[in-house]
């Protein structure tokens, strides 16, 4: 089973949606069967949202809701259409650094990423430290011309 990670501006916009669904139909059919996502912004949303339609024509898919903090600390509720929560091994990890290293463990350890970086913020120093790991294919980002 391979792996795609999600991650993207909290701006995103709605008319995104297509171009985020475009690409999850892309990924499966390379083999990507396990979607990891944040839950911090319309991004975030809209790649979750695209993950659960795709799910109704490839039954095998499978979403997944990224944690920054340990569920024990931060009870979390799952939304209806994910399979389960991923809390990466970060236990030392002081709470201000949580959600960047969260994402750079999401990045170091999935297949593919996927991602709506169109301006300067933590997505796009995120798709800079995902562009020095990962082959150009690996990395597909819907906001590029």
């Amino acid at each position: 089973m391979k792996s795609c990670f999600m991650f993207g501006h909290s701006d995103c916009p709605n008319n995104m949606l297509p171009k985020i669904e475009e690409a999850i139909e892309e990924f499966y059919l390379m083999g990507v069967t396990d979607f990891y996502v944040g839950s911090r912004g319309q991004f975030d949303n809209a790649a979750a949202f695209a993950v659960k339609r795709a799910k109704h024509r490839h039954p095998d898919m499978r979403l997944f809701l990224v944690l920054s903090y340990h569920p024990a600390e931060r009870p979390v509720c799952l939304w209806d259409g994910f399979d389960g929560s991923y809390y990466p091994p970060l236990e030392n990890i002081p709470h201000p650094y949580a959600i960047v290293r969260s994402n750079q463990f999401m990045i170091n350890h999935s297949d593919y990423l996927l991602c709506y970086v169109k301006h300067i913020g933590n997505a796009k120093n995120f798709l800079d430290y995902a562009q020095k790991r990962k082959a150009e294919n690996q990395i597909l980002n819907v906001a590029a011309p």
